[in-house]
């Protein structure tokens, strides 16, 4: 059936198989993942070691959670990092999915042929999130030596997985849309970062602010501003019980409360701020692939432009004598 083949299409993608094929044989995907390890794993073992002479200093360490509080310092350090890494490392590999290939003059053939923009884009984006999760992947050895000192569940541990790995998809979602959007890399890596930055780093350093700014014109437990409810900076550091700086939040109040319903009489279940953040990554990717899907089957030529019209033939006429249309 047509729905059967045009899913073979999408799931069963070339493209997947050529870029990444093409981008694992190069020299720069060993040099890269070299460099993420050996960035997280330094980073993890300084603020390990500084830890432990705190604690060695103090005495804290001896003393009965010590250990679980080191291993927690240490795995929010590195998760923290990790998160940085992946918003530098998406753009990078996503902003000149499409631009590059309109540059080396390749993208009208793709258009042309037999791949549809759903799965140009498809591929194109797994692509570029595979090598992603390929670093995050190889870093969990890294995090796996952190449970020996304690202090970290499981469950924080594969959701902060999670966080990342969609902060990844979203970032790469984003540049491959503005990678569509601009005919140049350059441009498209420079777009791609500044949105990545803002939706990030400035997002979360405004909701601080207004935060802070709230919690100083009111009495009793602040509420976190609903704008870092969407930021995965926030959300990982809730996920790893670290309060907001200037905002003291307990336990009881980490979670957000939803409410629906005729004047608020139905009242939904809680909601980590996680699982918003998750939500709303997810919709951004659906947006941004839909959206790039869109801007690509505008430049898609029209099938009865793809051959020339042939005139009909009588007998006994020559071609030349034919009338002129």
């Amino acid at each position: 059936m047509d729905w059967r083949r045009s899913l073979r299409r999408v799931f069963l993608n070339p493209l997947v198989t050529k870029d990444g094929l093409s981008r694992m044989r190069s020299w720069r995907a060993p040099g890269a993942i070299a460099l993420y390890l050996g960035l997280l794993g330094g980073f993890g073992v300084l603020v390990l070691r500084v830890a432990l002479g705190a604690g060695g200093q103090s005495g804290g360490y001896t003393q009965s959670g010590g250990y679980a509080q080191i291993g927690s310092a240490v795995f929010t350090a590195m998760a923290m990092l990790q998160l940085a890494l992946v918003c530098l490392f998406s753009p990078a590999v996503a902003a000149g999915a499409v631009s590059a290939e309109r540059e080396r003059q390749t993208l009208d053939v793709l258009l042309v042929s037999g791949v549809s923009p759903l799965s140009l884009v498809w591929g194109k984006l797994v692509a570029s999130v595979a090598f992603i999760l390929l670093l995050v992947v190889a870093a969990q050895p890294l995090f796996a030596t952190i449970f020996l000192f304690g202090g970290i569940d499981f469950q924080q541990f594969a959701i902060a997985q999670l966080l990342t790995a969609t902060t990844a998809l979203a970032a790469a979602a984003v540049s491959l849309l503005f990678s569509v959007l601009f005919r140049r890399t350059l441009l498209s890596t420079v777009a791609a970062y500044a949105a990545t930055f803002a939706g990030t780093v400035g997002t979360w350093v405004l909701g601080v602010i207004l935060t802070i700014g709230a919690a100083s014109q009111r009495t009793g437990f602040p509420e976190l501003n609903p704008l870092m409810l969407f930021n995965p900076i926030q959300a990982m550091l809730m996920i790893l019980q670290v309060p907001v700086i200037g905002v003291t939040v307990p336990a009881a109040r980490r979670s957000t409360t939803l409410y629906t319903g005729l004047a608020g009489l139905v009242v939904a279940p809680p909601v980590e701020p996680w699982m918003v953040t998750v939500a709303a990554e997810s919709v951004l990717v659906i947006l941004c692939a839909a959206a790039a899907v869109l801007l690509l089957r505008g430049q898609r030529p029209m099938p009865w432009s793809l051959e020339p019209r042939v005139e009909p033939v009588h007998p006994g006429v020559e071609p030349q004598d034919q009338p002129v249309r």
